[in-house]
């Protein structure tokens, strides 16, 4: 095979040498020296070049001796030619070693390039989420701002009804400061109610000045009824508070709350008759107690 592969170049290189017959007959050319460099080594890339340039001179009708003369000559350039192969050699060993590393360097940036579109897709795919991210982060905080805005209008509306209570609280604490140094007590009374009797009794309290009068009344009993009553100068009721106990007399309770009936009485009487007040306890076999106390506003008051 390898035989006939030779016979073949030389073959096209006779046929190339007679197509250009311009060429100088003793001129050996190029192309016929390096055409074996991939296939052969430099001796047999020699000998087939040889062998074609004999094959070119006898063609041309040569004789033997003028043929061996110039294959002589041929031979005297063996060493020139023969370096020159070798340069050829290691020239295209260069260049399929530099394109071996070409292609390396090429495949490693394609590797590096699709990592780096990988990373590229890593990198889109994150701040896709994170924009998502973003938009949540916003509607929450917008929704957040609502919610902030409506606690400070609320706070708002508290802090003025917070105001508002404390311009009336202390209106009534410079009120009831006033009361208190302008209110003076006339009675202050407890009546105990033994159950043994069912007689009124009587507390009178004169009053001198139409100032305001405060009647207050607590009561408490654990047995019968009682009534108390306010009556003014003129004989005319005022007021009154009745207390009426239910439970028979020795029955418990297990509830542990107390078994006794209580009630009070709060009068105010701005412009009062001069004179004596009566206030009337009525018991019915009642047993408790009972407190009565009366002030009266000492500033005068405006006639009415």
């Amino acid at each position: 095979m390898k035989n006939r592969a030779i016979l073949l170049i030389v073959g096209l290189i006779i046929s190339s040498s007679l197509a250009f017959g311009q060429v100088s007959k003793d001129t050996v050319r190029r192309d016929s020296v390096y055409p074996f460099r991939g296939y052969f080594s430099t001796e047999q890339s020699w000998q087939i070049t040889k062998e074609a340039y004999r094959k070119q001179l006898e063609a041309e009708g040569l004789s033997a001796d003028k043929v061996n003369q110039k294959i002589q000559k041929f031979e005297e350039m063996k060493s020139a030619l023969i370096e020159k192969i070798k340069k050829q050699q290691k020239l295209a060993e260069k260049q399929r070693q530099l394109a071996e590393i070409q292609r390396q360097k090429a495949e490693e940036q394609r590797k590096e390039a699709v990592a780096q579109r990988q990373e590229a897709e890593k990198q889109r795919q994150m701040s896709a989420r994170q924009r998502e991210q973003a938009r949540v982060e916003r509607e929450k905080a917008s929704e957040q701002r609502k919610l902030a805005e409506i606690q400070r209008q609320k706070a708002g509306e508290q802090r003025k009804e917070a105001a508002a209570q404390r311009l009336k609280a202390e209106a009534q604490r410079k009120m009831a400061e006033e009361w208190r140094k302008n209110v003076k007590s006339l009675l202050d009374e407890n009546v105990t109610l033994s159950g043994k009797d069912s007689k009124a009794k009587s507390v009178k309290l004169e009053v001198a000045q139409r100032n305001p009068l405060f009647f207050n009344v607590d009561g408490e009993i654990n047995s019968g009824n009682v009534l108390i009553e306010i009556f003014n100068p003129k004989g005319q009721k005022e007021g009154e508070l009745s207390l009426e106990h239910h439970r028979e007399s020795g029955s418990k309770t297990n509830s542990g709350l107390s078994d006794n009936t209580s009630g009070s009485l709060n009068k105010i009487i701005n412009s009062p008759e001069t004179g004596d007040w009566v206030v009337t306890i009525t018991p019915e076999k009642s047993t408790g107690h009972i407190h009565i106390s009366i002030a009266q506003y000492i500033k005068p008051a405006i006639d009415e």
